[in-house]
């Protein structure tokens, strides 16, 4: 029998769980000294690299109609939410290392649904204001706090296409999209509690597009000392139906130092 461990990123969840269709999904990847993230790491844990470099995603999503996955699509409810994130290698409960969306900061801008998330999941999510502008020739991604902006990026419409078309540190578009997507488990670090908390998301397949932004303000790079906030590339999708877990796997996290590594 195959174990949940081994979930493909495009698998259907079994039982009980979150379904929505992601409508717009923008991940703006960084690459970021590994010693700027080494107090991020749960001990039991190692950073994933590629060219050498640890890589920072804000993850933009607008969901809608998400709901229990017994409910109709009419009583979904839609939402932003802005997930900071990195590559991290975990121990799963076979005892096997995988690589895993660690999660840095989780934002939303619905109050009540991040109650709710908080509590049946684990993940710390943070009340913000969390929109997406189309304006002209860019889409504007920015998330305040009160009247602080805390990120803001401009994706460039006419640079999305299949393929990068500028330099990057992938060779492909796929190549990127398999390294910071093809991952089934996001990951909450417990550190007052010697644990962390896997999480499964699934989705359905989609096709890879990728393009370019001006970041204009990147508040948790900057708590991190990093003062380059040029985004190497990004990714994005349309109207691709995700599958979220309610109850994640909990994995002890004991004392050891931790490491980074080049494997996928």
């Amino acid at each position: 029998m195959k174990k949940l461990s081994d979930l493909a990123p495009t698998e259907a969840l079994r039982g009980f769980h979150m379904k929505g269709t992601v409508t717009r999904r923008f991940l703006v990847t960084y690459p970021v000294p590994p010693e700027a993230l080494v107090s991020a790491v749960p001990p039991c844990g190692e950073l994933v690299l590629h060219n050498g470099l640890a890589w920072v995603s804000a993850c933009f999503v607008h969901i809608a109609r998400m709901r229990p996955s017994p409910m109709p699509e009419s009583l979904g409810l839609s939402f932003n939410y802005l997930i900071h994130r990195t590559l991290v290698r975990l121990p799963y409960p076979d005892g096997k290392m995988r690589s895993t969306v660690l999660v840095l900061e989780a934002n939303i801008n619905r109050e009540l649904l991040g109650l709710i998330a908080r509590k049946m999941t684990g993940v710390r999510f943070q009340i913000r204001d969390i929109t997406l502008s189309d304006v002209n020739d860019v889409w504007i991604v920015r998330m305040k706090k009160q009247e602080e902006v805390l990120y803001e990026a401009e994706i460039y419409k006419n640079s999305i296409d299949t393929q990068f078309n500028e330099r990057s540190q992938f060779m492909t578009a796929d190549a990127a999209d398999r390294f910071l997507l093809g991952i089934s488990f996001g990951a909450q670090w417990e550190p007052e509690a010697g644990r962390i908390n896997l999480l499964a998301e699934t989705h359905d397949p989609w096709r890879t597009y990728v393009g370019r932004c001006k970041t204009n303000q990147h508040a948790l790079l900057k708590s991190l000392g990093i003062q380059q906030q040029r985004a190497d590339h990004v990714i994005t999708m349309t109207d691709i139906p995700h599958y979220f877990a309610l109850r994640g796997m909990v994995v002890a996290c004991p004392a050891a130092p931790s490491a980074r590594t080049d494997k996928p």
